[in-house]
Formats: structure tokens, C-alpha cells, sequence
């Protein structure tokens, strides 16, 4: 009976050559997650009480990645193969006293119940060694499990070393070993690399801990997409819609429609509330937090952006780090950008721009307006075209704007600059001075008409342009 905290062993010190990219494989990301970090959260859910990365080929950018994370890390300098690289855990956690996991850091699919059982398998049976396996219509690539005639686990046969008869074995080990740290380095220690491709194989310690009389049990997976791993661009887009899917199919288990799941572009760190509806082609990336009865119109981008209940988007808008308060109807082709805080009611329509700016209850910029480092009151009307002007060319400085002002179309508030409550502001002004509570200001040239100008300057022909 195996007992003990449980340490977990990430390995993800391969070069992933097949992923052609100056990021290394497991930093790829796959919903908004790179892909080691969806293992070390796996190990999270299940209680594991250290985690550590084996690393190799990109070690500096993966410490920049698990910089904040509690996750220890050794480095695998040559690569010598699987269990040369899970070896080099040992230092950390020979001494463990709870069972050690091993597995794969490029699987970004597994879900905890999976190892949830294969723990059960460990802690509740007689087994030293517990595998994680699956049977596969087509198991091409994956090494085999070998069986002794009464059932029990023998080894496993890699691809590469498997003759015609054992190819034909569809059961597969899907390379997550959990053992005490005692016998998983005692095997370790003892694998060589007489195969064909002259590496040590993690594998070998299965047919180890069974010759020397170790109870080997196996836990499975029916869930085959659980079980890809990802070692090329093709792989990584299909682990992309794998979890895509899943994470529609939960939000929608939890109240959310979505007209087309498949057409839907979802994060791991999203959360969305009941009766909301989410349209075809949306893309809601991380940090994103919508709340209840919302509508989500087709092509909006939301990144990093919490929006109240009750809210509109309409289609082609871009919000990143914005906050929305309930009732707020946002384009169509609106460009929220950070800091932009919308109170009740707000609404904000197509081709506005707003940036660092926050819009009191029930303020409207409905067409053509940009707002940047504002503090606008409550009922305030933004004219067509109309925008704060605050940029010096050095630095930037806000506008305010009190509540119940009418900026009118074309008008340029250039900051520093205050409008005070209740004022006016006459369409086609360019304002640079404190505007006083109920006044109105123009500031603009006044109008002259310079009769006959046109046939002087272009001399007349007979009444046709």
C-alpha cells in the first residue's frame, strides 16, 4: 500500500525538431496555455506537492515561462534519451517518501480524472508500478504492451524494435509511470540502450520492475484525443481543437450557447456566464471574464477583458484590457484598448476608438470618435468625429469631462483641458481652454462667403463644371 505525497516529473527537455520553430515545443501554446503549463496545472488538480521539469533544448526561455511558478528544474545537457532524461531527478527526489509520476510534457490533453484512476490503481491495489495505457485501433507509433500469459505486464516493445507479431498488439503505453521514488531510480539506474536507436529508454523500466518480481498494474484511457501529444504543427492545431471543443462543450453544460462550437475560438482562462450567447467566429482570449445574458456577436476579439451582465458586442470588435459594467452595447467595429473602464449603459458605437479613458453611466460616442486618457461624466454625448487630443508629441495628459456635456461632430478637446458639467461644445470647435458648467464654446473661425470666387479663379464655362 503506496502512501505519501505525490511529486510530479514533467519531462520536456526534447528539441521538438519537427515543430520548426525557435520556441521550443513545449512553450507552444494550445488555448491561450503554453503547453507544459497545461502538465503542471494537471499536477495542481491532482495535489501534487512538487513538480519538476526535466529541461534541455530551450532552457532559458522555458525558466522565463516557469518563472512564477512553484516548479523545480533539472536539466537533461545531452540527449540521451527518456530515461536518461527522468533520471536526472533523482538528486531532488531520491529521498521522496510518496509515489513519484512520470510523464510526458508535450500531452497538453490529459484531464485529472485519467490519473486520478491511475492513482487509485497505485494506491488501492499491489501494485509498485502503475502504467498508463489504451487500446487503439491503430496504434502505429506507440509502444506496444507485452503480456505474460496469465496477464500480468512483461514490457514494452518500441515501434522501431517491434517485429511484424507485436505490431499487431493494439494495446499502447501512453509513457506515464507512477512508482516510489525508491524503485522508479533503481530501474532507472539500471536501463541500457541496446535498441535501435541506441537511447535509454523509459520504457525499459517496466520490464525491469517486472523481472525482479515487482507488481506491474496498468490504469486506461477509452478517451483517445486524451492521449495526443504534440510534436509537430499539424498535432499542435488538432490539439487546439480538441480543446477548444472541450471547453465549449463545458461552458455550454453550464448555460452559455454557442451557434457553432467550431467556429468559436476559446482560451483555457475564460469564464462566461449563463443565458450568454456567443456567435460564430468570436475569439475570447485569456484573462477574458463575460457575464450573464451577454451577447457576443461574429468576429469580436476579447482579450483580457471583464464584461458585465446584460452587454451587447457587435461584430468586428477588438477589446483588450477593458472593463465593461452592466447594459453596455459596444460597435459594430469598436476598438476598446487598455484601461478603458465603460459604466452602466454606455454606449459605444462603430469605428471608436477609446484608450486609458473611463465613460460614466449612460454616456454615448456612437460614431467615428476617439477618446484617450479621458474622465468622462454621466450623459454625456460624443459627437460623430470628435476626439481628445493627448498627445504633445512627448507626453500625454487627459481631458475631463463633466456630466450632461454635448460635444459636438468634429470637435478637438485638446488636453490638459476640463469642460465642466452641463456644457456645449459647437460642432467643428478645436477647445484648449476650460470650458465653464452650462456654457457654450466655439472656437472656430467665422463664417465668410466670397461671392463670384469661383469663376474668378477658374474663369466661367457656360454653366458646366
Amino acid at each position: 500500500m503506496a502512501s505519501g505525497d505525490l511529486a510530479l516529473v514533467l519531462m520536456a527537455a526534447g528539441k521538438g525538431t519537427r515543430m520548426r520553430s525557435s520556441l521550443p515545443k513545449v512553450l507552444h501554446p494550445v488555448c491561450g496555455r503554453p503547453i507544459l503549463m497545461h502538465a503542471v496545472q494537471l499536477g495542481r488538480e491532482l495535489g501534487a506537492r512538487r513538480v519538476v521539469a526535466v529541461v534541455g533544448s530551450g532552457e532559458d526561455q522555458v525558466r522565463e515561462v516557469l518563472a512564477d511558478e512553484d516548479v523545480e528544474i533539472v536539466v537533461q545537457s545531452e540527449q540521451l534519451g527518456t530515461a536518461h532524461a527522468a533520471l536526472q531527478a533523482r538528486a531532488l527526489l531520491e529521498d521522496h517518501e510518496g509515489p513519484v509520476l512520470v510523464m510526458n510534457g508535450d500531452h497538453p490533453l490529459y484531464r485529472a480524472s485519467t490519473f486520478n484512476d491511475l492513482l487509485d490503481t497505485y494506491r488501492k491495489g499491489s501494485a509498485e508500478l502503475a502504467i498508463l495505457v489504451a487500446e487503439f485501433p491503430n496504434p502505429t507509433g506507440y509502444g506496444r504492451i507485452v503480456r505474460n500469459s496469465d496477464g500480468s505486464v512483461a514490457r514494452v516493445i518500441e515501434e522501431d524494435d517491434a517485429d511484424a507479431a507485436t505490431k499487431e498488439i493494439r494495446e499502447v503505453n501512453l509513457g506515464a509511470y507512477l512508482a516510489s521514488s525508491e524503485l522508479l531510480f533503481q530501474c532507472l539506474s539500471k536501463v541500457g540502450n541496446d535498441n535501435a536507436k541506441s537511447e535509454y529508454y523509459l520504457t525499459d523500466v517496466i520490464e525491469i520492475a517486472a523481472q525482479e518480481g515487482r507488481r506491474v498494474e496498468t490504469s486506461s484511457t477509452d478517451d483517445w484525443t486524451e492521449t495526443l501529444g504534440v510534436n509537430s504543427r499539424v498535432e499542435l492545431a488538432e490539439a487546439e481543437r480538441l480543446m477548444r471543443r472541450r471547453l465549449a462543450e463545458y461552458w455550454m453544460r453550464e448555460g452559455v450557447s454557442f451557434v457553432d462550437p467550431d467556429c468559436t475560438y476559446l482560451d483555457c482562462d475564460v469564464e462566461i456566464g449563463p443565458d450568454t450567447r456567443i456567435e460564430p467566429g468570436v475569439t475570447l482570449k485569456s484573462g477574458t471574464r463575460i457575464g450573464s445574458g451577454c451577447r457576443i456577436d461574429s468576429g469580436a476579439v476579447i482579450e483580457n477583458t471583464t464584461i458585465g451582465d446584460d452587454c451587447w458586442i457587435k461584430p468586428q470588435c477588438w477589446l483588450e484590457g477593458a472593463r465593461l459594467a452592466a447594459r453596455v452595447v459596444v460597435g459594430p467595429s469598436a476598438h476598446l484598448r487598455p484601461d478603458t473602464d465603460l459604466a452602466d449603459d454606455v454606449r459605444v458605437g462603430n469605428y471608436v476608438e477609446i484608450k486609458n479613458s473611463r465613460l460614466g453611466p449612460g454616456t454615448k460616442a456612437d460614431h467615428l470618435s476617439y477618446l484617450g486618457d479621458s474622465d468622462v461624466g454621466s450623459g454625456v454625448t460624443i459627437g460623430c468625429g470628435a476626439i481628445t487630443v493627448n498627445y504633445d508629441g512627448t507626453s500625454k495628459s487627459r481631458t475631463v469631462i463633466g456630466d450632461r456635456v454635448f460635444v459636438g461632430c468634429n470637435s478637438n478637446l485638446i488636453a490638459p483641458v476640463e469642460i465642466e458639467s452641463g456644457a456645449y461644445i459647437a460642432a467643428g470647435s478645436t477647445i484648449n481652454k476650460e470650458v465653464p458648467d452650462g456654457a457654450l464654446a466655439i472656437a472656430r473661425a467665422r463664417q465668410r462667403n466670397i461671392e463670384g470666387w469661383r469663376d474668378r479663379r477658374f474663369g466661367k464655362k457656360d454653366g458646366k463644371d
